[in-house]
């Protein structure tokens, strides 16, 4: 009877310990998949040209490599991306406006914060996004 207590409370120890060790494994991933993402969100962005700076706001969304979203800024109006991809921690996109020639997004990310350069209407500017 002791053998059979003490092959129970054994075997009940191993499927705790293995179902911690599974718990821990599950908990480790969910960071792993939020850093996956640096891109998805809300974005307060600014755009500096000619001296110029341009606050605008972007709305991210990140599939596989495709990138989609939506632009604002008072310049612009409203706007839609096209063209998005994020391939080896590159952003590129294309921002297309009803009154604005369209403008060419070209970025990373970085510390959490995404940056880089656009043209537009024949010039090259520096951008910078922090997320809201």
């Amino acid at each position: 009877m002791r053998l059979r207590a003490s092959l129970i409370l054994m075997f009940v120890a191993l499927m705790l310990s293995a179902s911690a060790a599974i718990s821990a494994e599950g908990l480790q991933d969910k960071p792993a998949q939020a850093k996956a993402d640096p891109v998805s969100g809300d974005w307060d962005v600014t755009f500096e040209i000619q001296g110029m700076t341009v606050p605008a706001n972007f709305k991210l969304k990140l599939d596989g490599d495709k990138v989609t979203g939506t632009a604002y800024s008072d310049h612009t109006g409203a706007g839609t991306l096209s063209k998005g991809s994020w391939v080896d921690n590159k952003l590129n996109f294309t921002l297309d406006f009803a009154k604005h020639e369209s403008i060419v997004v070209n970025g990373m990310a970085n510390d959490g914060k995404l940056g880089g350069e656009f043209l537009t209407e024949g010039m090259k500017g520096t951008w910078q996004a922090k997320k809201k």
